[in-house]
C-alpha cells in the first residue's frame, strides 16, 4: 500500500461511513481486529484530524511501516 498525498486526499474525502470501512479493511489486512473496539463518531474525527495533519515524511514511514508489516506477516 503506497500512502500518498492523493491518497490521503482520497481518504480524507471520504464520508465518515466510508472512512471507517477503509480502516477496518486495511486493520483486517494487516491482521487487526478492530471489532471490539468500537470505532464511534469521535474517533472518525479524530482520524481525520490527524490524517489532515500528516506530513509528507508522516506519510512516507507509514507507507514503509505498512510494506515492512506486510512482508513480515506474509513469511509466517
Amino acid at each position: 500500500m503506497k500512502l500518498d498525498r492523493n491518497a490521503l486526499k482520497n481518504l480524507l474525502a471520504l464520508d465518515d461511513e466510508s472512512l471507517r470501512g477503509v480502516i477496518e479493511k486495511i486493520s483486517a489486512e494487516t491482521g487487526l481486529d478492530l471489532s471490539s473496539f468500537g470505532i464511534s463518531k469521535s474517533d472518525i474525527s479524530s482520524i481525520r484530524a490527524a490524517l489532515s495533519l500528516a506530513t509528507d515524511e508522516d506519510l512516507a514511514r507509514a507507507s514503509e511501516e505498512f510494506a515492512a508489516y506486510s512482508k513480515r506477516t506474509k513469511n509466517e
